[in-house]
This record gives C-alpha cells, sequence and structure tokens, in this order.
C-alpha cells in the first residue's frame, strides 16, 4: 500500500523503520480514504493494519461467519469456539477486540463476560427518539435544568458555542500536560488482564501505550482523573449546581479575607474521561446520587442509555447487577457520542459504554434542588447494594453534602420539591408506624459504615414529612 521514502500525504522523507509510528502521528492521518483494495473508507492512519487484513485477502470462516486471513483460515478452523473444546487454549477475534491474541477460555473469563455483554445489550437497543432530549440552544438547556428532567439531554456541536479553553484537544497534548503537573500515576481498568483488573499504571508507559499501533495493545480505561488544569463547568450547570449554592450560603461572606480552606469550591468535581479503543464499562450508576455532565474532547465513545428511564431502572440494576441488560423490559437506546458533543444524564441513570476508537473527555458531576429528591433515593440505593449499584465508593463528605444541602437550602424549596424529598423517606426505611424521631434515629441497615451522616439524613427527611403534614393539616 504505501512504498517509496516519503509519506503519501504530507510528503515527509521517512526510514522503513518509522513509518508505522509516522502514520500514528501524521497531521493528515486523521482523514479519511478510500482503500484501494476494497473501497471501505477509512482513518488514513489505519490503512496500514487495514492492509493486511483487508477484505480482499479474507475468507469467511464457515464455523462462525467471521473474516480471516486467508492464509490462516487452516488455523482458525482448528481453534474456532464453534467447535473448540471447552477449556481449551483457543484464539478469540470478536467486537471488542479486532485483533486475535491467545487467551485460555477457562481462565481469563472476564474477555467473554464483556463479549456477551456487549451483544445482549445491542440486541436490546430499539430506535427511539423520544428517550433522549435534544436541545441545540442555552435557552432550552437552561429551562431543562430548571426542572427534574427524567431523560437524558443531548447537545450535538455543544463546543462549537461554549469551547473549552485552556483544556488539552488531543490525548498526547493531556499527557502531556499532566507530566508538567508531575502526575505520576494513574489509575486502570483492563478487563483482558487475567490476575488483576484494577492496577495503577505509570505515565510513561501510558505514553507508550497510546504511541503503539491500536490493534497492538489491550483496551484500557482511565476514569478517575481529577481535573486539576483548570475549571470548564459549564454555565448552564453553574446556574442550577445547589451544592455549589450551599457552600456559598454557608460561607455567608463575599469576603476575601476567607480563609483559603472555605474559598474551595467542592461543588465542582470535574474529571477526564481517557479510554483507548475497544474499552467497555458495564451497567453502573454514577455515585452518591448525581447528575452527570460529558463532552467529549476526541474521539468516540457508544453510550447505551435505558428507554423510558424511570426509578424502575435503577431499582433494577441495586437487585440484579450489571451485566443484565436483558432484564429492562424497554430495551436500551445507543448512541454515538463525537467531539464536541454535550450529554447531560439525569440522577440513577444505568448506562453502560464502549470505545471504539481512543478517545478523551471532560465531565463532571452535581446536584440540582428539582431532582434532590430522586437523588436521596439513589443515594440511599448505593449505601444498601454498594459496588453492585456504581463504580465508586461513598464517603462521608457525600452524606455531609446532602446534610448541607438540606439544612441551608431549605427556605428556597418549593412545595412539590419538598414532597419528592419527603417521598424519599420509604428509600431509607421511614415507615407510617415511626412516629418519633427516637424511632427514626434508630433505623439502621446492617454492615454499613457512616452510620450517624444516615441517621442525620432520616431526621430531615422525618422533619420535612412533619412539616408538610402540619401545612396541610
Amino acid at each position: 500500500m504505501f512504498t517509496g521514502s516519503n509519506c503519501p500525504y504530507c510528503e515527509r522523507q521517512l526510514a522503513k523503520k518509522t513509518r508505522h509510528r509516522h502514520f500514528q502521528t501524521c497531521e493528515y492521518a486523521l482523514e479519511k480514504r478510500s482503500c484501494n483494495s476494497c473501497s471501505e473508507t477509512i482513518l488514513v492512519r489505519e490503512f496500514l493494519v487495514h492492509h493486511r487484513s483487508c477484505g480482499k485477502k479474507c475468507k469467511n470462516c464457515k464455523q462462525c461467519g467471521k473474516k480471516v486471513l486467508r492464509q490462516d483460515i487452516k488455523w482458525h478452523y482448528k481453534t474456532c469456539l464453534h467447535t473448540a473444546p471447552e477449556g481449551t487454549s483457543t484464539t478469540i477475534e470478536d467486537t471488542l477486540i479486532s485483533n486475535p491474541f491467545p487467551i485460555s477460555t477457562s481462565i481469563n473469563k472476564g474477555v467473554q463476560e464483556k463479549q456477551t455483554f456487549r451483544r445482549s445489550i445491542e440486541a436490546s437497543c430499539q430506535q427511539d427518539q423520544s428517550s433522549i432530549t435534544r436541545v441545540s440552544n442555552d435557552e432550552e438547556l437552561n429551562k431543562l435544568l430548571a426542572q427534574p428532567f427524567m431523560t437524558p439531554i443531548l447537545w450535538r456541536g455543544f463546543t462549537q458555542h461554549h469551547p473549552l479553553h485552556g483544556i488539552p484537544s488531543s490525548i498526547s497534548d493531556f499527557l502531556q500536560e499532566l507530566r508538567r503537573y508531575n502526575i505520576q500515576k494513574l489509575d486502570v481498568y483492563n478487563y483482558t488482564a487475567i490476575d488483576k483488573v484494577n492496577y495503577q499504571e505509570s505515565l510513561d508507559k501510558i505514553i507508550e501505550h497510546f504511541q503503539a499501533l491500536p490493534d497492538s495493545r489491550p483496551p484500557l480505561n482511565f476514569l478517575d482523573i481529577r481535573n486539576q488544569i483548570i475549571s470548564r463547568v459549564p454555565v448552564h450547570v453553574n446556574k442550577v449546581d445547589l451544592l455549589r449554592l450551599a457552600r456559598r450560603r454557608q460561607a455567608g461572606s463575599a469576603s476575601k479575607s476567607i480563609p483559603q480552606g472555605l474559598q474551595q469550591d467542592y461543588a465542582d468535581h470535574e474529571f477526564f474521561l481517557l479510554s483507548s479503543r475497544k474499552s467497555l464499562s458495564t451497567l453502573h450508576c454514577d455515585t452518591a446520587g448525581y447528575s452527570t455532565y460529558i463532552e467529549i474532547i476526541s474521539g468516540q465513545k457508544i453510550w447505551y442509555l435505558p428507554r423510558n428511564f424511570t426509578s424502575q431502572s435503577y431499582e433494577i440494576l441495586a437487585t440484579l447487577g450489571s451485566s443484565t441488560p436483558e432484564t429492562y423490559p424497554d430495551g436500551w437506546v445507543m448512541i454515538k457520542l463525537e467531539p464536541g458533543d454535550l450529554l447531560i444524564m439525569p440522577p440513577g441513570c444505568p448506562h453502560a459504554v464502549f470505545t471504539p476508537e481512543d478517545s478523551l473527555a471532560f465531565g463532571g458531576n452535581f446536584y440540582t434542588l428539582p431532582h434532590l429528591g430522586s437523588s436521596l433515593r439513589v443515594l440511599s440505593l448505593q449505601t444498601q447494594y454498594g459496588d453492585v449499584f456504581s463504580n465508586e465508593d461513598l464517603s462521608e463528605q457525600d452524606y455531609s453534602n446532602f446534610l448541607l444541602m438540606m439544612e441551608t437550602c431549605m427556605d428556597l424549596m418549593e412545595p412539590e420539591q419538598m414532597t419528592n424529598i419527603a417521598s424519599s423517606g420509604i428509600s431509607w426505611g421511614i415507615q407510617a408506624h415511626h412516629k418519633t424521631r427516637d424511632e427514626v434515629s434508630r433505623i439502621r441497615w446492617k454492615s454499613q459504615r457512616f452510620l450517624d451522616a444516615q441517621r442525620k439524613i432520616r431526621l430531615l427527611i422525618w422533619d420535612i414529612q412533619n412539616k408538610l403534614q402540619n401545612e396541610f393539616s
């Protein structure tokens, strides 16, 4: 495909040994061109990999129907999963990991589970425009965020109107920025690892990982990267962020003399999502009843969201776990997010994420007053079901945030919002036979941490229930 010593796109003179590396970084490599052999439209930088397994040189396996290089077809027939004995070492090629690699089907069950999960959730996906609320201007988004919105919100090309100034625009720039901040390691999730899927990786190794050919490396997810670069919370979110408001009401002053510790804004929970191609996160809800916004910086991500999202959606997740998409009666919708897109999810919205190509995204968590009751219900489920429900652990600060919002902003609550909070009491175990504060304070779940913080939340909910009852009386 590529002959001679010059790059066919930027005319740079190349040595044979450096051509592979160059095509990963060439500024023209993100263009899409047609393959001369099969006419498939692909990224320029993937031409070399594509050419090795171009459809003109492939043959379909009669057992599983997948394309295999003609010179490898005999070996594939011997090791095809549809004919190989159970528990033998074999070669797997699927939609999650496009290149064949040897694994033991009796040991690495994680890969097979992810394959099965993605096939299952995609089989349950349906076309349904009503399951996603699309917006295209500031007025529409502000109006939705001021309400208890129940469907995820999507704004295509959001960053064209609201650029992420100061945020690195590529994975390589982002990693170099982390190096400038002296970040040594990042937490990584690798579902293809046999011994340990969660571990820490050095920044140097991560840089090497993203410089390697896409099909020569495992799918890695770096999900817990706190934003230490510059705050870029969307102004629409800042307007409705209840925790941000509660912090300012607690301070009670705008003086510059306030100690530095009190000036810290705990409401701006901003993060980056860095993922290499073919990485996958199974079903989960975001922690502590937060609403979540995601902006794609580079690459693509595919979001799987429930059709007709209701409180039943996160109750199914809590009781049946993260690997059962077929148990959701209304099925799923699939959204491909591209650079510039904004997605906002309501609290407790179950979702799974697949990364078809290397991707960098920016996001954050927030609370709103109209959704505070829903957030409390989600918090109670995560308190009871833990890592079955979310991929993050609750901290004492999460409970303290709810106490602060309920105590400092109660005078701002409208009757409908107070009713929503009061109805969350059932999720916290408050029943009709609990008549006194002492009875409510004795409610507890077994083997749980932060029992005192949970007790205080129940008492505040109970106080709101009594306040509403007295007003109606």
